[in-house]
């Protein structure tokens, strides 16, 4: 896994004056590529700020979650490409600046299914960004595989974690019954 260290932003509003829909926008000029998130509360959640970085884990290991703060610059461009979209809505600051770290998987896919060489140990995690477009279908397809044994909503196949074992590497030849003959190579 690696982790993609990004900003967010809300905005308070009272209950009831935001319409309920998400927008997600194309990426702009200064980088952005908002995603609005209204929330029955009112505040609306906007993430998409850019200037993302990819951390190995290696690095995420070392991080203290009081490090995983907003890009200040960040910040103030998502802020202003708010209030150039919806200026009823824009604010000159956010109520609220957070960051946080999306799980990612080293090729970009989710992992979704049994752990192998475990018993009844399932994962489904890294998602990336599209946790909340994925959310619906990931319970419902891991729960058929908890209770049933497979999914029938989607083929979980293509998100096995088996895709990151490493493969036992056999160095030398062997005999049919696993004796091993010849030079290591």
């Amino acid at each position: 896994m690696v982790g993609i260290y990004s900003s967010s932003l809300i905005f308070k509003y009272e209950a009831g004056t935001v319409a309920p829909f998400a927008l997600f926008c194309g990426e702009s000029d200064d980088g952005t590529h908002l995603e609005v998130y209204p929330r029955p509360e009112g505040d609306v959640y906007v993430c998409g700020c850019g200037g993302s970085k990819h951390l190995p884990r290696r690095e995420i290991e070392k991080l203290n979650p009081e490090q995983v703060v907003p890009d200040p610059k960040r910040v103030e461009v998502a802020t202003k490409a708010f209030a150039r979209m919806t200026p009823t809505l824009g604010k000159d600051n956010a109520d609220v600046t957070q960051a946080c770290m999306r799980p990612c998987t080293d090729d970009g896919m989710p992992m979704m299914g049994i752990i192998p060489g475990e018993k009844n140990c399932f994962v489904a995690t890294g998602h990336n960004c599209w946790g909340i477009l994925w959310g619906p279908v990931t319970g419902l397809a891991m729960s058929e595989l908890v209770l049933k044994g497979k999914s029938s909503t989607i083929d979980l196949s293509p998100f096995s974690p088996a895709r990151f074992q490493k493969r036992k590497i056999r160095r030398s030849r062997q005999m049919g019954d696993g004796e091993t003959v010849g030079e290591d190579w």
